[in-house]
């Protein structure tokens, strides 16, 4: 009998506990609206616009005015939840004034789900229980008005923006149009599209951005892509990134594990570490690196402060200067002036053609040069080396000095017609292989 009895209350419970939760249900209040703030401001006005998890659309007008939409689609557990959230919402003013407004759409203090019950603390309010929440805005700012965004989780679109612009962003999808003056942009886990832009100060974290045109670039980069059209000065301190323009001005490209792509270019400084770099078409180029690829169609000068275990693809220099280098490999179509290498180690150089060359100069350790020059190119050669491994046109030499003695050698010749002043190829060191051939 007592078995019977606890079954019949349990089965009571369970039948309470249902009805209660179709009761809830059934309460349940709905909110669709959208509340509308406007502000009288100048218009250099400085907005400060902090957005939480809220789709926006941004537009400039020729307004001295700012206006606010946001709308709100809600599902609230109570009539006295949506009650009291309209309320709140009806009754929210901005921080403003003709000079500076602050909008803070993230109007509260916590929004929690706990064991599927979810809660919203409104600031200096209560708190409402709701199943549905999303929200989004749409603002109008003067044209010409200082924008702060500092924005999470969102999808933002802005319409071209003439005034000063700072984004400050988190996991949020940008997509913007022209920026007619300087921007800056810190950003983490986000993409950015842009049309144009003028001068850029980026602070990135695994991000995507894309423009059409830029002014000058500063840029500080972990894990992210930057592709651009043109650009004017750019300066990037990069670790694990991808950068990409068209025609720019200077670059100095200081990074580790990066790639940069470059049309065309003007002075060039890199430090590099484990770095890829495609320029087709540059000025003066200034190296320290390790473990790079480097690919280039033509630059006037190349000067080399270090290099370590790195490769070379260059189809045409004026001259190439290497204070310090090991493990090197050099791949050059054509070298029309000078080669001057201070003190290599186990560095190779392959050069295919040579023009009007002024001056050839190797010195180190464990050297391979091969070089092709022209069958009536006349030039001086001296040597100093030990283990000399040399293939050159010995028999169309002008032998001065020649002085063997074990493995060291000591010689002076000339090839074609002695002048003042003729091009010189001067080798010294250690197991130096040379190869010079005609064509």
């Amino acid at each position: 009998m007592k078995q019977k009895k606890a079954y019949f209350y349990s089965i009571l419970a369970i039948a309470v506990c249902l009805a209660m939760g179709v009761n809830g249900y059934g309460q349940e209040k709905k909110i669709e609206k959208t509340y509308k703030w406007t502000y009288k401001v100048n218009e250099d006005v400085k907005i400060t616009f902090n957005n939480y998890d809220s789709d926006l659309v941004i537009h400039t007008w020729d307004k001295k005015e700012i206006a606010y939409d946001m709308s709100v689609k809600a599902t609230l557990k109570t009539d006295e939840d949506a009650k009291r959230l309209n309320t709140y919402l009806e009754n929210l003013e901005f921080s403003h004034s003709a000079g500076s407004v602050q909008i803070d759409s993230r109007y509260w203090t916590s929004k929690k789900a706990v064991m599927g019950r979810k809660t919203i603390t409104l600031k200096g309010a209560k708190t409402v229980r709701f199943s549905e929440y999303k929200m989004k805005g749409e603002i109008w700012v003067p044209e010409n008005c200082r924008l702060v965004l500092r924005s999470k989780y969102s999808e933002i679109q802005a319409k071209n923006v003439k005034g000063v612009l700072s984004l400050d962003l988190y996991n949020d999808n940008w997509y913007g149009g022209d920026v007619n003056t300087a921007i800056t942009i810190k950003a983490k886990y986000s993409n950015l599209e842009f049309k144009e832009m003028k001068d850029v100060e980026a602070d990135l974290y695994n991000c995507d951005v894309e423009a059409g045109k830029i002014g000058n670039l500063n840029a500080v980069s972990k894990y992210s892509n930057f592709h651009v059209g043109d650009a004017g000065k750019v300066v990037i301190d990069a670790y694990n990134d991808k950068y990409s323009f068209e025609n720019t001005g200077d670059i100095k490209f200081t990074d580790k594990y990066s790639d940069l792509k470059a049309h065309k270019a003007g002075r060039v400084e890199l430090d590099c570490y484990n770095s890829t770099v495609d320029v087709v078409l540059a000025e003066d180029i200034y190296l320290k690196s390790k473990y790079g690829k480097y690919n280039l169609d033509s630059a006037a000068n190349l000067q080399i402060t270090s290099a370590y275990s790195d490769k070379f693809e260059i189809r045409k220099l004026n001259t190439l200067s290497i204070d310090e280098s090991k493990y090197i490999v050099v791949k050059l179509d054509h070298l029309e002036r000078s080669l001057l290498l201070k003190d290599g180690y186990t560095d190779k150089f392959y050069i295919k053609n040579a023009g009007s060359l002024n001056e050839v100069k190797v010195n180190g350790k464990y050297v391979v040069l091969e070089m092709a020059l022209d069958k009536e190119f006349s030039y001086r050669f001296e040597a100093n080396v030990k283990y000399p491994k040399f293939d050159i046109p010995e028999e169309e030499l002008n032998t001065k000095i020649k002085i063997k003695e074990g493995s060291e050698l000591q010689m002076k010749a000339i090839k074609g017609v002695e002048s003042e002043g003729m091009p010189s190829f001067f080798v010294n060191g250690y197991d130096m292989a040379v190869t010079l051939t005609e064509q």
